[in-house]
């Protein structure tokens, strides 16, 4: 299992684990450099000026933290020191700037997404290999493509690619929008929604995504897909305004805020990715919405605050995947959907405009 430690504050992830399990059975893993995060987030200029001159011994001044931040850095300390003791952390003396992983990373991003210009409610189920343009009638109208075997299949683009599929999951290539009438035309109600909306950003550039604005979110029927008993989940910014409208837009939907985590990413050495001063841009954290509907009675066993860390894949925007943390906290879903989504998990639904992105032979390679 892929969730290492959990205490009363803070869990580890090794997302890396996590991929590798699905994936052994056809002979694949993750690329290990996607995660050679061995040092801290920085421009290549002041990395450069760093080597220069030497890590300077001057006093830093101090800077003022924000509450989240002096709580976190507190749980940084209990990660790194558990981390180190369950061996997830590891010294290094490659100092790169982490260019091995970034390599990866532009490496990873170099696959085809089909551009599909009908919608489609049809589920299309393969196993073992086929070609992607039979699963998507020519590359004109986008079905919904289910992998149905106990292992992963594999699926060809038109440039040859392979792409590899996890176990039982399903996914579709369009606007997030496309699962409503999918929904209703599969009698599916979906009791586990994970969104990761591309908020802007000015340093998100994402080919062929939203033009993010409000009305992306609000014109989805969140609650006609969803089970009474779902579970809400929303990747939000740290930019404050957004945290307050999605918990508004939580009472829109008739639904209450249940909990409010914090991801925390660590280099290899245990290290946040980036400092905790309040007055700098980036923050080493990012957070995510708990929500149910007011209708339910369901009592979900998770704690109000909580932080889960982990090292980052080295591509930007990427999530960790969560559903075997749920798990720990005995929580299962038979109906998980991902939406806006940029990578497969088994026995889910993934929509968004570039679903298998992080699916492809520059991602998995041979074991």
């Amino acid at each position: 299992m892929s969730v290492l430690h959990v205490e009363a504050d803070f869990a580890i992830l090794d997302e890396q684990l996590y991929y590798n399990n699905i994936f052994e059975k056809i002979g694949r893993k993750i690329r290990p450099e996607l995660y050679e995060i061995n040092s801290k987030f920085m421009p290549d200029s002041q990395f450069e000026a760093i080597k220069k001159r030497g890590i300077s011994k001057e006093k830093r001044k101090r800077c003022e933290k924000s509450e989240d931040a002096t709580w976190i850095e507190q749980i940084a300390s209990g990660v790194r020191k558990v981390g180190k003791e369950v061996g997830y952390f590891k010294e290094s003396s490659n100092r790169d700037n982490n260019l091995n992983a970034r390599q990866a990373a532009e490496k990873a991003l170099s696959v085809i997404t089909p551009s599909t210009s009908m919608s489609s409610t049809q589920v299309i189920t393969f196993q073992r290999f086929q070609k992607l343009d039979k699963l998507f009638c020519n590359g004109i109208i986008s079905n919904w493509i289910k992998c149905s075997q106990e292992k992963p299949g594999v699926v060809e683009n038109g440039e040859s690619q392979k792409i590899f599929i996890p176990p039982g999951a399903t996914f579709h290539v369009g606007d997030v929008a496309d699962v409503e009438q999918y929904s209703a035309i599969n009698d599916i109600l979906f009791d586990l929604v994970v969104a990761d909306p591309p908020w802007f950003n000015k340093s998100v550039k994402r080919k062929k995504t939203y033009e993010m604005n409000e009305q992306v979110i609000d014109n989805l029927d969140i609650t006609s897909i969803t089970t009474n008993d779902a579970l809400i989940v929303f990747w939000i910014t740290n930019r404050k305004w957004v945290e307050e409208e999605m918990k508004e837009r939580f009472k829109s939907w008739n639904m209450e805020v249940i909990a409010t985590w914090k991801w925390l990413k660590i280099t290899t050495q245990g290290e946040p990715v980036y400092d905790l001063d309040k007055e700098k841009h980036k923050l080493p954290y990012e957070s995510i919405v708990f929500a149910k509907k007011r209708s339910s009675r369901r009592e979900f066993n998770i704690y109000e605050k909580f932080v889960f860390a982990s090292i980052p894949m080295a591509v930007h925007s990427h999530k960790p995947p969560l559903l075997e943390l749920f798990q720990h906290f005995g929580i299962d879903f038979m109906q998980p959907l991902e939406l806006f989504a940029r990578s497969l998990l088994p026995s889910t639904h993934s929509i968004g405009f570039e679903p298998f992105l992080l699916q492809s032979e520059h991602v998995f390679i041979p074991k």
